[in-house]
């Protein structure tokens, strides 16, 4: 299974450098997995990714398996790209981190 990888620090998304988003539309038929590395300010979290299409339109949110990773819903594969945010909350603090667009070609 593919994997994208994503660095949350603090409030602050972006794609890991290390990883390869090239290519996406070309395996838009079979489940690609987020994982993402958080600071250490989100620990005891309960953490939740939002899929966005361009328009804003949210696909269905994923809670993070582990604490770290997800199923990307297929259809934010339907489109040549898509945003992303993280969002979390314990008892006393809720952090939303920016949207950043995950773009099918692999650029930024």
């Amino acid at each position: 299974m593919r994997t994208l990888r994503f660095i949350v620090d603090g409030k602050t998304i972006k794609q890991d450098p290390t990883c390869d988003f090239s290519g996406l539309f070309l395996d838009k038929n079979k489940d690609i997995r987020a994982e993402f590395t958080f600071s250490s300010d989100w620990s005891n979290m309960v953490k939740v990714v939002s899929f966005l299409s361009m328009l804003d339109k949210e696909y269905e949110p994923q809670v993070l398996e582990n604490g770290k990773s997800c199923i990307i819903p297929t259809e934010a594969f339907s489109r040549a790209s898509f945003k992303i945010q993280v969002l979390g909350k314990n008892r006393t603090d809720k952090f939303i981190t920016n949207k950043i667009t995950v773009r099918q070609t692999g650029g930024k």
